[in-house]
């Protein structure tokens, strides 16, 4: 038998790009730039994590699932 494919939405699709896109920040950004050299490591270490940080929770925000409110739940 197959299984069912999971259904996703377009919210949860922009989610986990958001996310991935978070992970390049920090290595293109903070790796590459330490390396490098050019512009003061402090204010690249401190963008890119700043950066980083907004795509990742934006990305956590728009994967999370709402939960269904019971009547146990305030």
């Amino acid at each position: 038998m197959k299984k069912p494919k999971k259904k996703t939405d377009f919210r949860e699709d922009v989610g986990k790009i958001l996310i991935d896109l978070g992970k390049l920040v920090f290595g293109g950004i903070i790796i590459g730039g330490i390396l490098r050299g050019s512009i003061p490591s402090v204010i690249l270490v401190a963008s890119g994590i700043v950066l980083a940080m907004i795509f990742f929770i934006l990305g956590l925000y728009l994967t999370a699932k709402k939960r269904k409110k019971t009547r146990g739940d305030l």
